[in-house]
């Protein structure tokens, strides 16, 4: 599972368009840091990029529930290419 995490941030990443619900239900489920969600919301024109940089930090600290939070229904709904 974390091979294949690790093999398709960047898909992952470029289904990424907006911050709402991602980066929210990240920091709602204890992925990411208030500090962090706040961070990568300010900027709105690299939200794909952003979206990489925190899968990359995630990835040093996997953890097979968040496969569950980033293709929840919510995620999936938003982002159909997820």
């Amino acid at each position: 599972i974390f091979k294949h995490f690790r093999k398709n941030k960047v898909e992952i990443a470029s289904a990424i368009s907006e911050p709402f619900p991602f980066f929210m239900s990240l920091r709602d489920h204890d992925f990411i840091s208030e500090q962090t969600f706040e961070v990568t919301c300010k900027d709105r024109v690299s939200v794909k990029k952003e979206a990489y940089e925190v899968l990359s930090k995630l990835e040093k600290t996997f953890d097979p529930s968040l496969l569950k939070v980033l293709f929840s229904r919510a995620n999936l709904m938003a982002y159909p290419d997820l």
